[in-house]
């Protein structure tokens, strides 16, 4: 069954009304027009499958995402493009505000912290069920994080190791109750931390400590999962959430399309409500006022994987390979002369917001020295220097292997960045592999280098930071460096005035070592109008939670292309 088949189920009513209006006018449409009124009678005879009454059209809302294999378990998932079905899917002690992204309570209604800042008990709130009526309680709460530290696909595990005994049970060397986490009653629970972390609330708000139930189906947020086959996702309210009476919507449809124009189509006919992938032709959009841009707090970047050593000798006929026992790329000395080689001015020279550093800039984080300049002349003597070094021959031809997502840059760039790593003598191999495989494909892969576009998941530098820290689960480089790392936990146990310059420090160290090449900070594109669709709000995560989503009773704005030529043949 095809993707298009499936949306019939939402759009035949707008339609039928696009149809009256022609008709009701005698409205003759020449052929470029009768050609576009085809594309839609085509959609429509596919989409008409179910019939949709004036009620239920505001109890209902239809998502367009791009076509990603979903993982909606929200402890073993590390993509941005699952979060938003994973926030209706499930719900955890806290959660962040969809304004101001500020923690506020979920499951937990209240929480204290210890004179020693080292425990905080939370309460739960009585009225909280999973969706199969069964009681959320203290006990519940404790099994999930303990199935969470149990998984060892878990990439965000490592962010709780602040809780006594995490990290050994995490790593399968310790207990399960010497874990931190204690129940004291039935609705109340306590972590207990190595060491006081006054970003602990914020690391709870992260889908990955929703509670979730050692049932797959049985869920904790305001919907359920009704169906998720051919493309197309189907939430419906869920009876036994305790905030149901504020949830507003029956049902949300996500249907997964990367087809621009048709997009496009559905969303200028009100058929679709919320395109949250940017997959749109934006000067097609009827209403210009629907496409939303904003400042994401992430950083999109390149970053080297380091490799595990190897006895191999190889010889091709006709370049000589770099012969070593150790990969080349694991040495900072190479990476620095590539960083110094790189044409930063060319690739970032059409995105919005360039970035020189990994951190995304936070208000009272100190500046922090990027990478702004190339310098062509002192990158060769950067490369032969470290060449001499490990005895590698200065015409030996190194090659690094890059695989990025396809599509991500031009031709014309991949040739910039070839180009400027050949007096270098390093032949760049750029391997372009499918968006929907290359996240997953990462953490097997032998190539040198990846990129990524990283969103933090709380207002803090540890949201970067911890890619990169040693014992980390989301540490896809393999890079451990003990002062990098010890400043990690240094700032844990400083004082908010302190804690973000020894943060600043060990950023410095990540840039000093040439591990990442900073691109840029992203921008979020969704297409919705927030007249007809509430709840919905701009901010720096690209966080939308569904709970607060509803539908606004205003008058379904019909395509213009018919209306404007009635206009000009009045004329």
């Amino acid at each position: 069954m095809s993707k298009i088949r499936l949306v019939k189920k939402v759009i035949s009513v707008f339609f039928l009304l696009f149809c009256s209006l022609v008709f009701a006018d005698d409205f003759s449409p020449n052929l470029e027009e009768l050609e576009e009124l085809e594309k839609l009678g085509d959609a429509q005879e596919l989409l008409q499958s179910q019939n949709v009454s004036n009620f239920d059209l505001y109890k209902d809302i239809v998502i367009v995402e791009s076509v990603v294999p979903h993982d909606l378990n929200p402890q073993t998932t590390a993509y941005s493009v699952d979060s938003a079905i994973l926030s209706g899917l499930y719900e955890g002690l806290v959660s962040n505000n969809p304004k101001t992204l500020e923690p506020e309570f979920a499951i937990a209604v209240s929480y204290k912290i210890s004179r020693d800042k080292k425990r905080w008990t939370f309460i739960l709130r009585d009225d909280a069920y999973f969706s199969n009526g069964e009681k959320i309680t203290a006990d519940a709460v404790r099994k999930s994080f303990l199935m969470l530290l149990a998984n060892p696909n878990a990439p965000y595990a490592s962010l709780i190791d602040i809780v006594r005994g995490a990290e050994n049970y995490r790593k399968g060397i310790g207990k399960s109750e010497d874990v931190g986490i204690v129940v004291n009653a039935e609705n109340k629970i306590t972590f207990v931390l190595n060491s006081p972390a006054n970003y602990f609330l914020s690391v709870l708000c992260h889908t990955a400590f929703s509670i979730v139930h050692e049932d797959s189906t049985v869920f904790s947020g305001p919907f359920i999962l009704a169906s998720n086959e051919y493309g197309v996702i189907e939430l419906l309210k869920n009876e036994n959430y305790w905030d149901k009476n504020n949830v507003k919507l029956e049902k949300i449809t996500f249907l997964q399309s990367d087809d621009k124009e048709l997009n496009t189509q559905l969303f200028n006919t009100g058929d679709v409500h919320w395109i949250s992938a940017g997959n749109v032709d934006t000067n097609k959009i009827i209403n210009k006022k629907a496409l939303q841009f904003s400042g994401q707090f992430g950083t999109t970047y390149m970053f080297f994987k380091l490799q595990e050593n190897e006895d191999f000798f190889e010889e091709d006929s006709e370049i000589s390979l770099v012969v070593s026992d150790e990969k080349v790329w694991n040495k900072k000395e190479f990476r620095n002369a590539v960083l110094e080689a790189f044409p930063w001015d060319e690739i970032r020279k059409n995105v919005s917001i360039p970035a020189t550093t990994f951190v995304y800039p936070l208000a009272g984080y100190p500046p922090v020295n990027g990478f702004s300049y190339t310098d062509e002349v002192e990158a060769v003597n950067m490369m032969n220097e470290a060449r001499r070094n490990n005895d590698i021959g200065e015409e030996e031809i190194i090659p690094l292997v890059f695989e990025v997502s396809t599509g991500f840059f031009s031709e014309n760039q991949k040739q910039i960045m070839k180009n400027a790593l050949l007096p270098l003598n390093v032949d760049l191999q750029i391997v372009e592999i499918h968006p929907a495989k290359y996240l997953r494909s990462v953490a097997s892969s032998e190539a040198d280098l990846f990129l990524y576009s990283w969103t933090g998941d709380f207002a803090d530098p540890l949201a970067f930071l911890e890619l990169f820290r040693g014992n980390s689960t989301l540490n896809d480089s393999n890079w451990k460096n003990e002062e990098f790392d010890r400043l990690i936990e240094e700032a844990a146990i400083a004082s908010v005035e302190n804690r973000f310059s020894i943060l600043a420090k060990a950023e410095e160290i990540l840039l000093d070592e040439g591990m990442i090449i900073p691109l840029q900070h992203p921008l979020s594109l969704n297409v919705i109008n927030l007249k007809e669709i509430g709840g919905w709000a701009v901010n720096a995560f690209d966080f939308h939670p569904l709970k607060y989503l509803y539908r606004n009773h205003i008058e379904i704005e019909l395509p213009n292309v018919v209306k404007d030529n009635i206009k000009k043949r009045g004329n």
